[in-house]
């Protein structure tokens, strides 16, 4: 999550930091881009390289890199010579750049890719799953989304398969849900991989609120709860999630609330 108290700020096409309380010019303008602060560094480009700095302006780790991702757990991903690594605060390399490309370490390991696949490494840099996905996405509630010959699944941080590929694609899960696709369809699958709601609809809303979420069906709209039973009929032109047990929704033009048993509010 960003940290300090400082935010980047533009003038004259270069870049540099404000107080967010006084607003005060904390940090000169003399970057060509400028990020938020994360775990006291943020990511700086100067003369087209990209180094990062601390707090008071110090270039702790100098401008030496084609591209870096912020410090996420102690950790930088950079390129250096178009191959991706990671670097610690002190900027030394502690994972090889040596990859096509990285993503941010999540659960403990991140996706890496080489020679055109991907698979994990850990905090160490040891590959920790193989290289033989065509996609692999960073791990959300003990579970991967990845791609494997054209067909969207999930991994555990083993390598072992949760949920067998066999979707065209595939969200990340929310508090124990994902959205599926299959042939065009949407459906809905909790983290056993049980389809809770068949591949049928043209859109599903995730995360649930209030037990309920959106669904889109043959151009209608409806909601169905966390079983995946349809509680409120697909009637809607369009229809908003739920807050404190009301939702907007439109039918014909007209927008009104309903309740959670799809009863109009009246209002007062």
């Amino acid at each position: 999550k960003p940290s300090a108290d400082l935010a980047p700020f533009s003038s004259h096409g270069a870049y540099g930091y404000k107080s967010k309380i006084t607003d005060e010019i904390v940090i000169p303008c003399i970057y060509d881009s400028a990020g938020e602060f994360c775990e006291g560094l943020a990511r700086v480009k100067l003369n087209g390289l990209y180094g990062f700095i601390d707090i008071t302006g110090n270039l702790v780790i100098p401008c030496r890199y084609e591209d870096a991702l912020r410090f996420d757990g102690g950790m930088a991903a950079v390129m250096e010579e178009k191959m991706w690594g990671f670097i610690d605060p002190t900027g030394e390399m502690i994972v090889k750049a040596e990859y096509d490309y990285i993503r941010s370490f999540s659960e403990g390991l991140a996706p890496v890719k080489k020679n055109e696949k991907w698979g994990y490494i850990n905090r160490r840099g040891e590959v920790v799953v193989g290289f033989e996905y065509d996609i692999a996405d960073c791990f959300c509630e003990g579970v991967a989304r990845a791609k494997l010959c054209g067909r969207s699944g999930y991994i555990y941080p083993d390598g072992k398969v949760a949920i067998p590929f066999k979707y065209d694609k595939a969200s990340d899960f929310i508090s124990g849900y994902a959205v599926v696709e299959r042939n065009g369809k949407q459906g809905l699958i909790n983290r056993a991989g049980e389809e809770i709601y068949p591949c049928e609809c043209e859109y599903i809303s995730l995360p649930f609120r209030d037990g309920i979420t959106t669904i889109k069906r043959d151009g209608k709209y409806g909601y169905i709860d966390e079983s995946g039973a349809t509680i409120i009929p697909c009637t809607f032109d369009n229809a908003l999630y739920f807050i404190n047990g009301r939702a907007e929704v439109q039918e014909n033009n007209n927008r009104y609330f309903i309740d959670t048993m799809g009863n109009k509010i009246q209002e007062r």
